[in-house]
């Protein structure tokens, strides 16, 4: 029965598609809520009165470790001045004088990146050094389909067959002991510049720069492949000027670079905390008006013009590049962020933009394979808590994407793995969650693991396919042994509480300084309790996957969208017509026509405290 003044509310009939995934989630951990307690007052007035923010603000800053004023305005300002000196990271010194010996001697120097946009960014960095000092390196890149990440048995033909005296890696080596020993053993140096995980021993190289190595004094450990390249560019660059403060001429390249250091960071989903949040910020200031053609050709076909975001670099620019060595040559994507010449660059550009499309159609059949697998294997009694899936016809190149996808729908580690052709193993990437550090589980793993390597939320792997039922049988071990329940539950985390006449346009305008946000520095979720629905909620889009409604409380009426919220839009009509509703929701300001209002994206809905929480 409807409450007394309310509206009687229509409900659609469910479709086969939304019937499906109810009962799937039926089976899944209800979402946990988190609205976190209010910081304490005496921090909130101190933020208030230094940096003249409002209260609901300051409390978002408090709550995210950002108390103190004076590093409070540090965060928000995001200057360069704040980045660490680049000589207190492990072995630079090393490093930056064996650069040094190279170029004086007119040696052959080698660089060997990854195919992913990290490994793609820095060694175009790298290269763009270089570049400066007019000394000629070889740039490579490997290829999914030779050989697959890192230095693998092919990669390292490929660079002996070059007789280099030094080899720079980036975005990789540090678990590729054998390989680098094979080097060294060519008399070859090399340098390895990586940010994964560190296992027990370091590599044979003569400098191996990594600030997640036991031995490190560096302040900040979260810089990705591309933001290390940029601090061995910066002391390189210091060395040559023979200064701390660098000539002109790298001045100007370091300006540039941080482009890429900033689309290697925010596509490598790394904390967007420290060192990490001002290259972003300040690469992508740079991003927006770059001087490299190949990215003002990549932001055409983005039809990006202007200002950037953090949402702009990870799912319109990122993706493009990643496509090159997800369905074609990473060295495309390569040679599009060192060309010099303008059609060159928008030939790549569209090439990319063409291999993205064939992307997204591989990755939406993948999708649909491994999710009824995973919905399968968690119809088992006992489900399991990690998964391992795979197939004889998967693209190795988009399974990581899919894997990211699984994780985000059934909230528990998942690999991928697509058969080599005619081949006795496969090859795949795992996405995790908080609480299992995947790459140390693969650690725990490795006698089914040729090879391996990542860090905790993501992480690449080589199973031979006969050992692949004792492999997945490990795992899931593991991940029984090291989750519970509760981390097995999706959580829905609130910073705060407010009233809806708190949501206000100047609220959402402070809260764009927060930007660039991702992860470790989300975008800031707000919850608001005892919530009326006005009228009627109503599917949204052509194919209703979205809803919305108008939220209510007091004289306050404002427009809450949810995004992909289609399927649970009966429950929604349910649930209103019962009572109030909580909501957790993303403060936005929409402008339309020239009008700006507040928008509540919506992230979860339940009935109001006090009745069963169902969301």
């Amino acid at each position: 029965m409807a409450r007394p003044g309310s509206t009687k509310i229509l409900r659609r009939v469910e479709s086969p598609r939304s019937a499906t995934s109810s009962s799937t989630r039926r089976k899944a951990f209800p979402t946990r809520w988190l609205v976190h307690e209010p910081a304490a007052p005496e921090a909130i007035s101190a933020l208030r009165s230094a940096l003249n923010v409002s209260a609901p603000f300051a409390q978002i800053l408090a709550r995210r470790g950002l108390a103190d004023p004076s590093s409070a305005e540090a965060f928000l300002l995001a200057k360069l001045d704040a980045l660490h000196d680049p000589a207190l990271l492990p072995d630079m010194a090393s490093a930056v004088a064996r650069i040094e010996e190279a170029v004086a001697g007119k040696q052959r120097v080698a660089l060997f990146g990854d195919y992913d946009v990290d490994g793609v960014s820095a060694t175009a960095l790298m290269a763009g050094f270089f570049r400066v000092l007019r000394f000629p390196v070889e740039a490579l890149v490997p290829e999914r389909d030779q050989g697959g990440y890192g230095l693998s048995a092919q990669a390292v033909q490929r660079l002996l067959a070059l007789k280099p005296d030094l080899v720079i890696t980036l975005d990789n080596g540090i678990a590729a002991h054998a390989a680098l020993a094979q080097i060294r053993e060519a008399g070859i140096d090399a340098i390895v510049v990586d940010h994964h995980h560190v296992g027990e021993a370091l590599p044979p190289a003569l400098a191996v720069i990594n600030p997640k190595r036991a031995d490190n004094a560096y302040p900040y450990d979260e810089l990705c492949g591309a933001g290390l390249a940029f601090k061995l560019a910066w002391a390189a660059a210091q060395a040559f000027s023979h200064n701390a403060k660098v000539t002109p001429e790298f001045r100007a390249f370091l300006k540039d670079a941080l482009a890429l250091a900033a689309l290697g960071t925010l596509a490598d989903v790394v904390p967007l905390t420290g060192e990490n949040r001002i290259l972003a910020a300040q690469g992508l200031k740079t991003l927006a008006r770059p001087a490299a053609p190949g990215l003002s050709a990549l932001l055409d076909v983005c039809q990006i013009d202007g200002a950037l975001n953090a949402y702009d670099v990870a799912f319109r620019l990122a993706p493009r590049i990643n496509a090159a060595g997800r369905c074609g040559q990473a060295a495309d994507a390569l040679e599009l962020l060192l060309t010099q010449d303008v059609a060159r660059a928008r030939d790549l550009a569209a090439k990319l933009d063409a291999l993205n499309r064939e992307r997204q159609a591989i990755e939406t059949r993948i999708w649909t394979q491994a999710r009824a697998d995973a919905m399968a294997r968690l119809a088992a009694e006992p489900s399991p808590r990690a998964l391992v899936l795979d197939a004889a016809d998967w693209h190795p190149g988009v399974i990581g994407i899919v894997a990211s996808r699984i994780v985000e729908e059934f909230h528990r580690p998942t690999v991928l793995l697509a058969h080599e052709p005619e081949g006795a193993v496969a090859r795949g990437s795992g996405r995790s969650i908080r609480g299992f550090h995947l790459a140390e589980a693969f650690e725990a793993c490795a006698e089914w693991l040729p090879s391996h390597g990542g860090h905790a939320m993501a992480a690449g792997l080589t199973v031979k396919l006969g050992d692949l039922p004792a492999f997945r049988e490990a795992l899931e071990r593991k991940a029984a042994q090291h989750l519970c329940d509760e981390d097995l539950q999706p959580l829905v985390s609130a910073e705060l509480a407010l009233p809806l006449k708190d949501v206000t346009e100047s609220f959402c305008a402070e809260l764009r300084r927060l930007e660039p946000c991702g992860a470790g520095n989300p975008r800031a979720l707000v919850a608001a309790l005892g919530i009326g629905v006005a009228g009627r909620p109503k599917p949204l889009g052509q194919e209703e996957r979205h809803v919305t409604f108008f939220a209510k409380q007091d004289e306050t009426v404002l427009r809450a969208v949810g995004f992909g919220m289609g399927e649970r839009f009966n429950q929604l009509c349910a649930q209103a017509e019962a009572g109030a509703l909580d909501l957790v929701f993303r403060p936005e300001l929409n402008t339309f026509r020239g009008t700006t209002s507040v928008e509540l994206h919506l992230q979860a809905f339940r009935p109001a405290k006090g009745a069963p929480a169902t969301s």
